[in-house]
This record gives C-alpha cells, structure tokens and sequence, in this order.
C-alpha cells in the first residue's frame, strides 16, 4: 500500500533524525499512542457512568478529579 506523499516525506524525516533504531522508536510511540487512545475511552465510559448516578455533569467529575473544585 502506497503511503500519500505528505506521509512519505514525514517518514523520511522521522528516519532521518532517529538513525538506525528509527522502527523500534516509531513502533513505541505508536503502542503509546494506541494506550492513550484506551485510557481516554475508558475515561469517557466511566464518566458517563457517574454523571449518570450523580446528577453531576462529565466536567464537574472531571474538575472534581482533578482537584480544581
């Protein structure tokens, strides 16, 4: 599968900068990437969960959490 050009271009710099272990670094950030998408899904059920029971919207959990309340 051919990659659009902007890609390719952005892959060759990536290459570039990382040298020899550019694979291994690319594949890391993309597990990251994929846990951080994961982590913030399940963020959103679980909000949507106690906004329900606590009459309470997503934000103000969510500030609650974060201690800014």
């Amino acid at each position: 599968m051919a990659l659009p050009e902007e890609m390719e271009r952005a892959l060759e710099r990536f290459k570039k900068a990382y040298g020899p272990g550019w694979e291994k670094k690319l594949m890391r950030l993309m597990e990251e990437e994929v846990r951080r998408k994961r982590a913030k899904k399940k963020l959103a059920a679980f909000l949507a969960k106690v906004s329900g029971r606590a009459k309470v919207s997503e934000e103000e959990i969510f500030r609650r959490l974060e201690g800014r309340s």
